[in-house]
């Protein structure tokens, strides 16, 4: 059993936290990288204080799609990578432990195959990724995937990208996936209905009318889930991962990712820190290697998994 690395916890709820719903509601939170930089940098501290290994930048929104969504000019886009990146390198600094830097790319907001074409969405992903690349990320992290064919789309962003910069550095993609009815015994599936195996091995995308390649036809380094779902559901899809992952001697080469809600969006009910840390050893023994937590979540979340990882006989 390897150990887990921890990643980070919330971004956008932590600002509606810190600043009040009123003044966050419907802003594009990465224009912070650059209107409130001090701000920033207090979200990169807390995390890395609570003992993340791996922290995503605040970029999740910073394609030029997705900005022009909030209505922000879609030029803006490097300016927030940039600074989104080289804010958490100044707060890296000032620790004297290693913390990794993960390039956050989130989904662009539109559907390929209905409100962009292919093309539409692999120019704005380039154009995010080779910043966040020519940054000085440690890896990228492509997370809430919604539409399985926008994280190809990603990945061979990212794959473009590394080959013009002559660099090589891992690759995360991770998605969404929905609640699992009570006593299912079904798969758990994403919002477009892919299941884990469809993750890995690839699937029919009707809304695009082409095929979505496959993770493990991608090459792609870390897998997993983010978003939505709670820790219970987490364990299980981390399983469902793992369980692929050894039927087909990846464990070796593929590591797994989960970051549950700390808000479920199914229940809408929360689980706390000391919720989600006493099912730390259930994600580990599921197979998951990198653990972090996602909408709702705050710091806390981190210190106290980062405590019962320290209490876990081996860690």
């Amino acid at each position: 059993m390897r150990r887990p690395l921890l990643s980070d916890s919330a971004t956008g709820t932590w600002f509606q936290q810190r600043l009040g719903p009123a003044t966050v509601g419907g802003e594009c939170c990465d224009q912070y990288n650059v209107t409130a930089p001090e701000l920033v940098r207090e979200l990169y501290r807390a995390k890395v204080a609570a003992g993340a290994d791996m922290v995503l930048t605040n970029t999740f929104g910073s394609t030029p799609l997705r900005l022009a969504e909030f209505h922000v000019d879609p030029e803006a886009a490097d300016g927030f990578n940039k600074a989104g990146v080289r804010l958490l390198q100044d707060v890296r600094r000032e620790t004297d432990r290693e913390i990794f830097i993960g390039g956050n790319v989130g989904p662009t907001g539109k559907i390929i195959g209905q409100s962009a074409s292919y093309d539409e969405v692999m120019d704005s992903m380039v154009r995010q990724i080779r910043t966040l690349v020519r940054a000085g990320v440690d890896l990228i992290c492509i997370e809430t995937m919604l539409q399985s064919l926008e994280g190809q789309v990603a990945v061979e962003a990212a794959r473009e990208v590394f080959a013009a910069e002559r660099i090589s550095i891992p690759l995360c993609a991770t998605f969404a996936f929905m609640n699992r009815p009570n006593g299912s015994a079904g798969e758990f599936r994403t919002f477009f209905g892919d299941t884990v195996r469809h993750i890995m091995e690839g699937n029919e995308d009707l809304l695009a009318e082409r095929r979505f390649a496959g993770m493990r036809a991608l090459g792609v380094d870390i897998v997993g889930a983010n978003c939505s779902i709670g820790v219970e559901d987490a364990v299980s899809v981390a399983d469902e991962f793992t369980r692929y992952c050894s039927e087909h001697a990846l464990l070796d080469t593929v590591f797994v990712s989960v970051k549950p809600n700390s808000q479920v969006m199914a229940t809408m009910t929360y689980e706390d820190p000391e919720f989600v840390a006493a099912r730390f050893g259930r994600l580990v023994a599921a197979g998951a290697d990198l653990i972090g937590f996602c909408c709702g979540s705050v710091p806390a979340h981190i210190a106290a998994v980062a405590r019962q990882r320290q209490a876990l006989r081996g860690f």
